[in-house]
C-alpha cells in the first residue's frame, strides 16, 4: 500500500508540475485570462493522471482528482489577489470539503490492484474503444464539470464584488451543513460496509434513512453553496451553470449506475427505493419514482 500511495502521489505531482508548467508557458505568449490558464493547467493535469492510469492499466488514479483540483485552482487564483473576507469564508469552504473527501477516499482506497466497478463495467462494455472512454468520459468530462463548478470561485476572488448581503448566510449555511451531511453519510456507510452481517442488506439507517444518496445531497450543496457564493458577489446567474451540470450528471449518469447495481445485488432496494427519495425527502404520500 505504501508503495502504491507513493505512485499516486507521485502521479499528482508530475500532474501539478505539467499543470503549472502548462499555464505558465501559456501566460508568457499571449495574454490569456486566468480563468483561461487555469483551464488549460486543469486540462495538462488531468492527461498527465490519464497517462499514469494507463500505464498502470487502472483509472481509479483519477479518483482523488475531484477533490484536490478546487484547492489547487483556488489558490492560483488567490495568487496576486486581496483576497477579502468573502474570498477567505469561500477558500476554508472548499479547504474543509477537500480535506473530507479526499480522506474519505484515502481511507477507502485498496492499492492499484483494485479499480472502481464502473470503470471495470464501462470496459467490458466498451471493449476497445475503452481507451477513448477514459480520457473523455471518465477523466476529462468530470474535470470541466468541477472547473465549471469552481468558478464561482474565480468570480468571488476577481475583485470588484458586491457588499455582503443575507446570501453570504445562506451558502456559509448551506455549505457547512452540506460538508457535514457528507461527512456523517459517509462515515455511516463505512462503518456499515465493515460488519459482515450486513452482506446483502440495504443500508437504511441515520441520514441513510431520509433519502437513498444522501453523500451525493451533500455534494450537490456544496456546488449551490459556490454558485450562491458567485452570485452574492456578482448578481450573474452564470455562477450556477457548473452546479447545474454537475447535478445533471448525478441525477442521468452517477445515480442510475448506482441503483441498477443495488437492485441487481440486494433484493430489499427496490422497497427501500419506493420509500425514500433520491437526493430530497420524499413527502408521504408522494410521487413514486418509475
Amino acid at each position: 500500500m505504501k508503495r502504491d500511495f507513493g505512485w499516486i502521489i507521485c502521479a499528482y505531482v508530475s500532474a501539478l508540475i505539467i499543470g503549472a508548467s502548462a499555464a505558465w508557458f501559456l501566460a508568457g505568449t499571449t495574454n490569456g485570462s486566468t480563468l483561461t490558464l487555469a483551464l488549460v493547467a486543469d486540462v495538462a493535469a488531468t492527461v498527465v493522471i490519464f497517462g499514469f492510469g494507463t500505464y498502470f492499466r487502472n483509472s481509479s488514479f483519477y479518483d482523488a482528482y475531484w477533490s484536490v483540483a478546487p484547492v489547487c485552482l483556488f489558490v492560483y487564483w488567490a495568487l496576486g489577489t486581496n483576497v477579502d473576507l468573502r474570498g477567505l469564508l469561500v477558500g476554508l469552504l472548499v479547504l474543509a470539503w477537500s480535506i473530507r473527501l479526499t480522506h474519505n477516499w484515502a481511507r477507502g482506497w485498496q492499492g492499484l490492484d483494485h479499480q472502481d466497478w464502473r470503470y471495470v463495467d464501462l470496459k467490458v462494455k466498451t471493449g476497445r474503444l475503452y481507451p477513448l472512454v477514459d480520457l473523455f468520459g471518465i477523466q476529462m468530462l468530470p474535470t470541466l464539470l468541477v472547473f465549471a463548478g469552481c468558478y464561482p470561485i474565480w468570480v468571488v476572488l476577481a475583485g470588484d464584488a458586491r457588499p455582503w448581503s443575507g446570501l453570504d448566510l445562506a451558502w456559509m449555511m448551506l455549505g457547512g451543513g452540506a460538508v457535514y451531511l457528507e461527512y456523517r453519510a459517509d462515515n455511516v456507510l463505512r462503518a456499515f460496509r465493515l460488519n459482515p452481517a450486513n452482506a446483502g442488506q440495504v443500508l437504511d439507517k441515520d441520514v441513510w434513512s431520509y433519502v437513498r444518496h444522501p453523500n451525493y445531497t451533500g455534494e450537490l450543496g456544496f456546488w449551490l453553496a459556490l454558485g450562491i457564493a458567485g452570485f452574492a458577489a456578482s448578481g450573474n446567474p452564470d455562477v450556477f451553470v457548473g452546479f447545474t451540470a454537475i447535478l445533471m450528471l448525478f441525477v442521468f449518469i452517477s445515480i442510475p449506475m448506482i441503483e441498477r447495481r443495488e437492485l441487481a445485488n440486494k433484493p430489499g432496494y427496490a422497497a427501500y427505493r419506493e420509500r425514500c427519495g433520491a437526493l430530497i425527502p420524499r413527502i408521504a404520500g408522494g410521487p413514486r419514482e418509475s
